[in-house]
Parts: structure tokens; C-alpha cells; sequence
């Protein structure tokens, strides 16, 4: 067993740690197939995520649902790569969404079976949350469920990470994108057109003005607006869009963006999260969450605070997370320095550890610690060069 060094430095030093989880456009297969080759005792927890995944696809009319259409068998594209569906189909809502949470919890599975403890860890925790989707991979770490009680939960939280994914699929169903929109994104010397791209350069005031420029000038009303979606960073947002007016967009302001050195990069996602686009999804979700998931959490569920990634609020408070986390993840601004403003506050936090996937999460923290002027230290478990400041 590895030594839980993290917390013993803490321990030592008086400190705590803070942990947080990542979200959507990070690539997920690659990781989740080493941990299942590298890490034999991770068995039942294979076992477990394959049942569920097969339940969820023979319950949704299997592969003649278009939604899922190449399947959920997770084992198969794992073990034999000549399987694997395309990059187009893994980044489908209903498909990422629930294997990102899958990743994310056999990484802290394994992490607490290195020598982690859950009760050790979770006492030595100052606080958790998650980037987009990964506030909710959050609050089951939260639980602080161990053995078959954990693997229930697991078992539901796929389940519920599955439906939100399809819900919103189903809401904005687009997921093939016109040649027309791929030929104006390629011509602009862009690629990969999806719902979200990543605008970066802009000051916060100075981005949100020529959104409502862009929207006002192109009459861009109903599930046309653009919306600024994600504040990661003070030079960093996400805007959510038909790829169509993200196109308009660009050609507005490609010039000037080019000049002074931006960045606009497509998401690998084919939904427009964090956005009134898909709050309609809601009313099935809501229909499955009584018929179809069980789903009955609330914030005293939770054991450690866990941050809202909208205003920042502790989820303890929260009565009903079913409803919540939907809300935070599909339909709410995301707002990351508010998610992240119990570590900036409290300085008993010198340590955040990053359940990925990737290590794109972990960078977004990193920074805002630098735009803060703070030092701590951000660890993730995705990260082959971090494993020796957490195992020893």
C-alpha cells in the first residue's frame, strides 16, 4: 500500500486539503482504459459500471435509439480498440457525461485504496467541488460511502449522470453539424465546430459587450443567443451557441482577436451546457427522476461542504440535490473563482487534489491561485508528474 503522504503532511503541518473534480472537453477513454489494465483490484468496481451501463442501454431501446446508437459497451471498446465508436460519438452528452464520472470515480476509488482513507481523507478535507459536471462527482465523494454502500450510490449516480446527458442530447438534438457550418469554421482556420467554444483574451466587461453586440446586430433571439456560459478565468469564458452564430462570432471578431494573440477553441461537447438552450430538459429529467432513478440525496447527505459552481453556496444547505445539481450543470452560469472562494479564503488549505479527467481542471485552479497571488499546491491524480507529491 502507498503512503497517504498528503495527509500526513497535513496532519504534520496543521493543514487541510481541498478537492475538487473536472468537466466536459477533456479526453476520458484513454485514462479509464489504463486504470482498468493497470489496476486489477478495481475489479468490482468494473463490474459494478458495467451492469449499470448495460441496464441503462437495453432500458433506452439499445442501439436503435440514435442517441445511443453505437452502444454503451464500455468493456468492449476497453479491451478491443478495433471497437472503439468514433471521437464524434464518445463526446456525445448521453456517452461523456456518464464515462467523465466513471474516470472520476475510479481515479478516487483508486486514490483511497493507495493508502487514502475515506474517513481520513474526508477529516482532513476542508471542502470539495467540480468543474461543470464534476460538482456532482463531488458530492458523492462528500457521501463518504465505503464498500457495497458506495457502490449503490455509484450505481444510481450513473444512472443520473446518464439521463442528464440525454435529456439535454434529446432537447438539442444537433449533435451532426451542418458541412456549411464546418466549411465556414474550417475557412476561418478553425476545426471541430460544437455548441461551446472556449474564448479566451477578453477581459470579462469587454467579452460580455460583444456578445450582446453580436446577438443584437444578427437579431440572434431564442435557441439562436449566444450566451457566455463559463467564467473560468478573468480572460477566460465559455460561450454557448448554436455553431452557426459561434461562427458569426468569429467572423466579427476574428481579426481582432488574431491581433492581439486569442484564442477561440471549440469544446469537445455536443450540447450548449449552462444555458436556458437545454433548461427545457428538465421536464423529462424531472419525469425520470421519479420513475426511473433513485435519487432521493439531499445537502445532509454530504459530509464535507461541497461549493456551488453557480454562486458558490455550500450544497449542505441544499434539500433537494436532484434538482440542484441539475440546475448547476445544465442550465447555470458557471462561475469557477466563486466555487473556489473557500479555498482562497481559508488558509488552512495548502493542498488541491484533482480527480480529472486530464489535468484541465486542475490548470483552471491553478490559474486563480496565480491571478490571486496565492500558493498552494494543485495535485492531480490524472498527472503522472504529480503521483510522487501524493503517494510518496
Amino acid at each position: 500500500m502507498a503512503i497517504p503522504k498528503l495527509i500526513n503532511e497535513a496532519k504534520t503541518n496543521n493543514k487541510k486539503l481541498f478537492l475538487q473534480f473536472g468537466g466536459q472537453g477533456s479526453p476520458y477513454l484513454k485514462e479509464l482504459t489504463k486504470i482498468y489494465k493497470d489496476e486489477p483490484e478495481l475489479k468490482e468496481f468494473f463490474d459494478k459500471t458495467f451492469e449499470t451501463l448495460n441496464k441503462l442501454e437495453k432500458n433506452n431501446g439499445g442501439k436503435s435509439n440514435r442517441f445511443i446508437s453505437e452502444g454503451l459497451d464500455l468493456k468492449s471498446w476497453m479491451e478491443n480498440e478495433n471497437s472503439v465508436p468514433s471521437e464524434d460519438y464518445q463526446m456525445r452528452g448521453c456517452i461523456s457525461i456518464p464515462l467523465i464520472f466513471i474516470v472520476q470515480m475510479a481515479n478516487y476509488l483508486s486514490f483511497v485504496q493507495k493508502g487514502y482513507s475515506v474517513s481520513e481523507l474526508l477529516a482532513q478535507t476542508a471542502g470539495l467541488t467540480g468543474h461543470s459536471q464534476g460538482v456532482i462527482s463531488a458530492t458523492i465523494a462528500s457521501m463518504g460511502k465505503e464498500g457495497q454502500d458506495f457502490y449503490e450510490v455509484y450505481s444510481n449516480f450513473i444512472d443520473y449522470m446518464f439521463y442528464i446527458g440525454l435529456r439535454a442530447q434529446e432537447e438539442y438534438p444537433n449533435f451532426d453539424v451542418s458541412e456549411d457550418v464546418v466549411k465556414q469554421v474550417t475557412d476561418l482556420g478553425d476545426k471541430n465546430p460544437a455548441p461551446m467554444v472556449a474564448c479566451i483574451g477578453y477581459a470579462t466587461e469587454e467579452l460580455e459587450a460583444k456578445v450582446q453586440e453580436i446577438n443584437k446586430e444578427n437579431n440572434l433571439t431564442g435557441k439562436h443567443t449566444i450566451y457566455a456560459s463559463l467564467y473560468n478565468a478573468s480572460n477566460s469564458i465559455v460561450l454557448s451557441a448554436e455553431p452557426s452564430s459561434l461562427v458569426l462570432f468569429r467572423k466579427k471578431f476574428k481579426a481582432e482577436m488574431d491581433a492581439k494573440k486569442g484564442k477561440f477553441v471549440f469544446l469537445k461537447t455536443t450540447v450548449p451546457f449552462h444555458s436556458p438552450l437545454v433548461a427545457s430538459s428538465w421536464t423529462k429529467f424531472e419525469q425520470d427522476l421519479k420513475e426511473r432513478i433513485n435519487f432521493k440525496y439531499t445537502g445532509s447527505d454530504l459530509k464535507r461542504p461541497v461549493y456551488s459552481i453557480h454562486d458558490g453556496k455550500n450544497l449542505q444547505q441544499v434539500e433537494n440535490l436532484g434538482k440542484e445539481l441539475f440546475d448547476e450543470m445544465v442550465i447555470q452560469t458557471l462561475h469557477w473563482d466563486k466555487a473556489l472562494t473557500e479555498l482562497f479564503r481559508n488558509s488552512e488549505i495548502d493542498t488541491v487534489i484533482d480527480f480529472g479527467p486530464s489535468v484541465v481542471s486542475s490548470k483552471l485552479t491553478g490559474g486563480q491561485l496565480s491571478d490571486k497571488k496565492l500558493e498552494k499546491r494543485v495535485v492531480c491524480v490524472s498527472n503522472p508528474k504529480d503521483l510522487k507529491h501524493i503517494y510518496g
